[in-house]
């Protein structure tokens, strides 16, 4: 959570014209601190900078309030899989958070990962299901370490199905993981799965690498693109340094919620699988 002045520096965005635009547009809600400080989260944070793009290119502020609203209501109205759906269950993981149910956590892992493609579990159910899993954290409904506790198992069930992938030695290979400080594993891990099962060599080097890392590993391995995520907006720093020294030696292709504020890389989207199965379909086509 980010106080009105780091929300400003972040954004680029005076706080009076933070306070104009919740006030006339409601184009973010902060929650007050106990102190009734005004607090915003990476959401808010993601939602101001877009609105200040598009006043920047020339849109009038109501119309840039009404668009990014409208983009959040379209991309909820989305993340529901049909009814009926093996992946329809999406509060599986609150509940599990709320009560520490580690059979149940273990036994929804167990069906969503057997009854679907890795590419719709990903995108269909686990983003969509931790969506909702920040969003009742943010309300109170599930504790910090409900949670981690959640969290947890869902990176370990990533890893271990990772691994057990075939690892192709023929393949193109793709190197996968985050920038320095950046330790937000979830999505890129879940790309990282989906990317393998579909028959390319992935070395996944996990989170908080720091450049020069980047930068060796990529001279030594040679790989035929590099993934990156930018999960929250303060790893924007990292992301761009870290993309500006690999950028001409490989293909560098971003993930995450602030991919497209990073020159010199490629967006994948904000589907994990669907720009792992699209990635995939491209290297293995050369």
């Amino acid at each position: 959570m980010y106080t009105v002045g780091r929300t400003s520096q972040l954004t680029g965005v005076p706080r009076e014209t933070l306070r104009k635009w919740e006030q006339r547009y409601g184009v973010v809600e902060p929650v007050r601190s106990e102190g009734n400080y005004r607090l915003y989260d990476d959401e808010s944070v993601r939602r101001l900078a877009v609105m200040r793009d598009l006043v920047d290119s020339g849109w009038a502020p109501r119309e840039a309030a009404r668009k990014v609203l409208e983009d959040r209501a379209g991309a909820i109205a989305g993340d529901a899989p049909p009814p009926g759906s093996p992946l329809s269950h999406l509060d599986e993981l609150v509940t599990c958070g709320q009560d520490f149910d580690v059979v149940r956590l273990e036994s929804t892992l167990d069906k969503v990962f057997a009854q679907a493609d890795l590419a719709d579990v990903v995108d269909e159910w686990l983003m969509p299901s931790l969506v909702r899993l920040g969003e009742a954290w943010q309300r109170g409904d599930v504790t910090v370490a409900g949670e981690h506790f959640v969290s947890a198992a869902v990176l370990r069930r990533l890893s271990q199905a990772f691994h057990q992938l075939p690892h192709p030695d023929e393949a193109p290979r793709v190197l996968v993981g985050l920038a320095r400080g950046s330790r937000h594993e979830l999505g890129v891990m879940g790309f990282a799965m989906v990317l393998r099962s579909r028959g390319v060599q992935v070395t996944y080097l996990g989170a908080d690498l720091p450049v020069e890392a980047w930068v060796e590993t990529v001279r030594e391995l040679g790989p035929d693109a590099v993934v990156l995520a930018v999960p929250t907006v303060e790893d924007l720093p990292a992301v761009r340094e870290a993309v500006q020294a690999i950028s001409t030696s490989t293909t560098v292709l971003l993930g995450g919620a602030h991919q497209g504020r990073i020159e010199g890389a490629e967006a994948l989207g904000h589907q994990p699988g669907v720009a792992a199965a699209s990635l995939a379909d491209r290297l293995t086509a050369r």
